[in-house]
Order: structure tokens, then sequence, then C-alpha cells
């Protein structure tokens, strides 16, 4: 009895819930289904005086027994690695002697959906009911507002300022004056030279941080082909070859890519703890830092992400049309519109009803966890209280996690199922109420800051690795073995895709609350040992000097990239092709498009306006300083 007992719990505790699904189909069974996505020829339609080219999104409904809709309902029950094949997406051109003055008064939907209801009638014995549609017979026409013309406004005088700044340096300029005129800082042949130049290896304490350019700029890269992805589960032209993807375990590298954020987020822990140590020794630590720091941190990553949101919420919407463009891009200038303020606050990674600049949730949990870590570090000033505090709230931080994920029935990690892409993740509970929020990132930022602190107490005391560079295959090992194990821990999510019910909710929640700490927690040492020239072989590829380059314009390529997805897939007009060297071709285009971009918004945007609140914070502060000699006097 006792036996059964414990077979019963463990079939509880690995499948949460049972019920009647079809994992798989057959090529024959699968052609009955009707088409998920398909669409009318968008030139032709529109090239007829009459023609109106309308996207439709719509369930099918059977109104009597029907065994195809039966079949589809049991394969659509397989979420995680089916599309929903009863909700589908077509392209529907509507043609007739009717005068097109009258297109206010013509309901459409109910054309289209007769339409509809026409053809599924006569090939499935099925009917529509339409959930969305946009209907278009000319290019869209937007008349300008007034946020068009203020940002506009802006960014013309902007760039009148680094032109004449670039001027008045070519003509006036003096390269050995080592006090700079104002013209320096908007100076484009100035901003150049910054951007072109090495890194600065002269400073001992910052030489050994060489190889995180190479690492944030390669993370960036993947990031990029980890978006480029998704236009093609949007809309294409054989979604049974993207469903059998779930089915090869190499893919799932890529679906479970999203680990590889929490990399960003032990460097910026790593960074913020050693910068801020070094920037103490000269200065006397003051809970008077907590706002300087923030506003300088606010400053420091505003201005870039404020220009493409405000082109975003403006001027985006008068470049494109066609048939996926209300589908693609629509959501996101509305939203951009709606909730601009919330970006500038840092808050929206905590709002569910922003489909506007989606990954930008990092930046601000980036913000919000600068602030929790200099808080950390203003209350902990000695090592004992450290070990004690970063400790607990590394722990404090996998309890929150795990919380959330049996409290509210969430997947272990971020599920990137045909639908959840499809929606471009907006919808998917693990990635609003965990994946993005600040406090269920705390444990790897936590990991960070404690490097942080330890590789500033090795440098302190000179810390000799003799020792320990002896043992070559250790060292050696130091490389390979955190990715290989990172990629392990991916991989192992794999598991929540089989064909299979749901894992239970004790499995999900234990993998949610280990997977990423144990992941951040290797490339960790992976980050230690490459800065303590431990490890040779990233080390020797991350220190190339033209990552320094790369590292730069990192930052604006992460925020420019997705809108340039976003607008070359809104320009299509056909479903999207899903060959494995289409999408190379895809990706490669957008890596060197965003990079391309990423340079004038670099040169006129972010290094002259970094400098420029360096400078005004510098003097600021000196000001400060001589009016308390003054009091003291």
């Amino acid at each position: 009895m006792s036996s059964k007992m414990l077979n019963i719990f463990l079939l509880l505790f690995i499948f949460g819930e049972s019920y009647g699904v079809i994992y798989k189909l057959n090529e024959t069974d699968y052609q009955r289904m009707p088409a998920l996505f398909k669409f009318d020829n968008y030139e032709e339609c529109l090239s007829k005086p009459e023609g109106i080219y309308c996207t439709t999104k719509f369930e099918i409904i059977k109104i009597t027994p029907n065994p195809v809709y039966d079949m589809i309902v049991e394969f659509s029950k397989h979420t995680v690695k089916h599309y929903n094949h009863s909700k589908l997406f077509y392209g529907v051109c509507l043609s007739d002697n009717r005068n097109q003055t009258n297109i206010s008064t013509w309901d459409l939907k109910q054309s289209v959906e007769a339409r509809l209801n026409e053809s599924f009638w006569s090939e499935h014995r099925l009917r529509t009911k339409i959930t969305d549609i946009s209907c278009s017979n000319e290019k869209e026409d937007y008349k300008l507002d007034i946020g068009d013309v203020i940002v506009g406004t802006a960014c013309l005088i902007l760039v009148l300022l680094n032109v004449v700044a670039s001027f008045c340096d070519l003509y006036f300029g003096d390269e050995n004056n080592k006090s700079p005129e104002w013209y320096h800082y908007f100076s484009i042949r100035c901003n150049w030279r910054r951007l072109m130049e090495p890194f600065d290896e002269t400073n001992p304490r910052l030489r050994p941080l060489k190889c995180l350019n190479g690492l944030r700029s390669v993370l960036m890269c993947l990031v990029i082909l980890i978006h480029t992805s998704v236009p093609v589960f949007v809309c294409n032209n054989n979604p049974r070859y993207l469903e059998q993807w779930f089915d090869n375990i190499y893919y799932h590298l890529l679906f479970n890519a999203t680990f590889i954020m929490q990399i960003f987020i032990v460097i910026s822990g790593f960074l913020l703890i050693y910068n801020q140590q070094i920037s103490d020794e000269s200065n006397e630590i003051s809970w008077k830092i907590l706002p300087k720091r923030t506003l300088e941190r606010w400053l420091r990553l505003t201005p870039p992400y404020a220009v493409i949101l405000a082109l975003t919420a403006t001027w985006f919407r008068h470049v494109g049309s066609g048939p996926f463009w209300p589908e693609v891009a629509g959501s996101e200038i509305r939203d951009c519109r709606r909730y601009w303020w919330q970006h500038l606050l840092y808050i929206h990674n905590y709002s569910n009803e922003s489909d506007c600049t989606i990954q930008s949730w990092y930046i601000a949990a980036d913000m919000q966890l600068f602030i929790f870590g200099l808080i950390i570090y203003l209350a902990c000033r000695t090592p004992r209280s450290r070990k004690i505090v970063l400790p607990t709230f590394f722990f404090i931080g996998i309890a929150i996690v795990a919380a959330h994920t049996y409290l509210e029935n969430l997947d272990g990690t971020v599920i990137c199922t045909p639908e959840v892409i499809r929606n471009q993740i907006r919808i998917d509970p693990t990635f609003l109420k965990v994946y993005r929020r600040s406090h269920t990132n705390i444990p790897c930022y936590i990991l960070g800051m404690g490097a942080g602190y330890l590789f500033y107490y090795w440098q302190k005391i000179n810390l000799n690795l003799d020792k320990i560079k002896k043992y070559k295959m250790l060292c050696w090992m130091l490389g390979p073995l955190p990715v290989v194990l990172g990629s392990g821990i991916m991989v192992m999510a794999s598991y929540f895709y089989m064909d299979a019910p749901r894992s239970s909710v004790m499995l999900r929640t234990m993998y949610a609350a280990t997977a990423k700490p144990v992941f951040g927690l290797l490339f960790t040492v992976l980050i230690c040992a490459m800065i303590m020239k431990l490890e040779n072989v990233f080390r020797t590829i991350f220190e190339w000097d033209c990552w320094s380059i790369v590292a730069r314009l990192s930052y604006c390529a992460y925020n420019i990239h997705v809108t340039i997805i976003r607008y070359t897939a809104s320009l299509s007009t056909v479903p999207f092709q899903q060959s494995i060297m289409a999408m190379v071709q895809y990706y490669i285009f957008i890596l060197v498009v965003s990079l391309l971009l990423s340079i004038p918004l670099w040169l006129l945007v972010e290094e002259p306006m970094n400098r420029v609140w360096k400078l005004y914070l510098r003097s600021s502060s000196k000001t400060t300083q001589v009016q308390e000699k003054i009091k003291l006097k």
C-alpha cells in the first residue's frame, strides 16, 4: 500500500494535471485544419480603385458536430508546442462597385465575416466570429499633432546643436587645449574619436575589466538574435515547421535564452559596488550620495532611451503601412503615446498594460536594482554586516520567486510557446509577474554585488593566485565549464515542453527558485575568473580591442533594435519565410542596421548628453563643497 501511495505521490509531483490532448498529427490530418495564416495579395487589392484590404483575427465555431473542429481543439490544447489553431489571422481583400466615400458607413466587419463564413462553411462546415479587424483602402494618412511638433522640434534643435558645435570645433578647436570649450561636448568629430579610442589600459584598477566589453557585446548580439525570431512566429507560411522546432533539443537554447539577461544583471551589480568603492576612496561615504547617484544613473540611461521612446510615440506612425502594421507596430505606438511617463520614471516593468518598447523592462529593472544596491551599500559599511545582509537578501529573493510561482500557479521559466511568441510575449503571466520585475531578479544582482566586493578586496590586498594558476586544467575549465553548465540549465527547461500534461506546481516552483540563481552563480564565477586572469579561453576573445567600440554602442543598439524589427516586419505584405537561411540573413541585417543606427544616436545624443550631465554635476558638487567649507569657517 505504501508503495502505491508513493507512486501516486510521484505522479502528482511530476504532473500536476491530465486531460485529453493530441500531441502529434500526421501530415494528412494536419492539412485538414484550416490555414492558420492566409493573406490575399495586398498590392493587387489596393491597386484597384474600389479595393479595401482588411486584416482580421477570428475564431472558428462549430454549429453542428464536426470531427475536424474537435481535432483542432484537442491539438491546440498542447499549448507549449502548438499554435491555437482555432484562432486564425487572415488578410481579406474586399472589392465591389461601392463608392469609397461610403467606407465609413459600410459595415466592413459584417462583410468580411460573411466572406469568411461562406468560405469556411463550404470547405470545413464551420462558422467564424471576428474578434479584431483593421481595414484600409490606402496608406494611412495621420495628421501632425502637438506631440509630433514638439518631438520634431527637439530633435531638430539637437541636430543643429551638433552641427554648429562640429563647425566650431573644426574652425576654432585646439587639440592642445586641455580645458574643453562648450562645443567640444557636442562636436561630432570629438565624439567620434571617443567612440573609436581603445580601452584605457593605463589604469591598473580598470585594466582587468576590459573583458567585460566583449562579454556585453556578445550578449547584446545574442539578445538581438532572440528577438529577430519573433516576427516569424507572428505570421508565417508554414506553422507546422515552426511547431516541429520544439521537438529539437538544440532549438531550446534559443527558446530558453531569456536566461542570458541574468548575466547583464550580474554585471550591473558588480560594476555598481566596484566603482562605488573606488569613488569613495577619495570621498566621504554618506547617505547624501543616494539622491545624487540616482540622478546620475537616471541621466545616464534616459537621453537615448527618451529619443527612441519619443520617436516611437510620434513620428513612427507616419512611416509605415501594410497588412501587418496594426499587429506588429500599431499597439506599440498606441501604448507609447499613453504610457510614456511610466517609462521616463522607470516603473513600466510593473505595469501589465503596455506594449511600448517591450525590451526596456530591463532598463527599468536595472534602475530599480541600482537604487536597491546603493541602499545596501550605504547601510552595510562593514564586512561583517555585508556577510549577513547579502546572503539574507539572496535567499529572500529566491523565496519571493518561489512564492510567486507557487501561489500564482506560474511556469518555472518563461515558456516561449508559439502563441506567446505570436503575441510578442506580452500575454505570458510568468513574463509579466516574475521575469521582468526587479524584486524577482534580486538574487543575481546580489551575486554581482558580492563579486564587486570580493574583486575590490582582492585588488586591495594584491591577492597572489600563482598557486591556483599551477593547476592549468582547473584554470582552463573555469571558462568552458560555466558555459556548458549554464547551457545545461537552459536545456533543462525543455522538460516543460514535453508531450505530457503540465508539470506539478511544486516542480515548477523548485526550478523557478533555483535555475536563475545557479545560472547567475556560474557566470559570476566565469566573470571573476576572467578579470583575475585565471581563465584564458574566453578572456582572450573578449579582450579584443574592437569590442570596446561595440560595447559603447550596445546600450543604443539595445534600445533601437526592437523598433527596427517591428518596422521591417510590418512592411512585409506576405507571411514570413521561416527557412534557416532566411532567418540568418534577417538576423545579420537587423544586427548590422542596429549597430549602424546606434552610431548617430551615440554621437548626437548619448555621449554629448552624458558629458554635459557629468560636467554639471561635477561643478555643482564643487560648489557644495566650497559652501560647506565656508560654513565651517
